[in-house]
């Protein structure tokens, strides 16, 4: 019996030291950007040299207001687009590269207001499973401020001017 019980517990200590050992973490837990301008999001996670890259799923998607937008995956190690959000299509590449590094690198282009909010990671491999989520808040940048709020051409292409020099925070 006591073999059994030290057997057992040899088993439930090594399935808990491998779930631990897979991780999904953010470099950054908060951007911050401008509309129309680029931003790079980046999730790390645990990676073996010994996988096989048809073992990696990787789930990627920005969630407002209980509503999902996929906005990245990877199929058995194949990107996918066929559940892509369409409101993201040409607007987001990734670095093929860094994904067999263990890194998700999503370039996202041509901000919008609408972009922002929580975007999360699932990352399935053979040997676990984890998640995690970082927070995009886009802005509505000055010139386009300042061109909702001026009634003429002269005073928003002097305040851009002035803005592109830098004489303007």
């Amino acid at each position: 019996m006591k073999m059994i019980s030290s057997i057992l517990l040899l088993l439930i200590l090594s399935s808990c030291l491998c779930a631990a050992t897979f991780v999904v973490n953010v470099t950054q837990s908060s951007y911050q950007a401008e509309e129309n301008h680029s931003i790079t999001l980046e999730w790390t996670f645990t990676n073996k040299t010994n996988s096989s890259p048809s073992s990696l799923f990787v789930f990627c998607k920005l969630r407002q207001n209980q509503t999902d937008f996929v906005i990245y995956h990877v199929f058995m190690g194949v990107e996918a687009s066929l559940y892509l959000d369409k409101r993201f299509t040409g607007r987001v590449q990734s670095d093929k590269d860094v994904l067999r590094e263990g890194r998700i690198r999503l370039h996202v282009s041509r901000l919008r207001t609408e972009d922002s909010g929580l975007y999360q990671c699932q990352v399935n491999t053979e040997y676990g499973w984890s998640s995690a989520s970082l927070q995009l808040n886009v802005k509505v940048g000055l010139v386009a401020h300042l061109r909702e709020m001026s009634d003429g051409g002269v005073y928003e292409a002097a305040v851009a001017a002035e803005f592109e020099k830098g004489e303007i925070d």
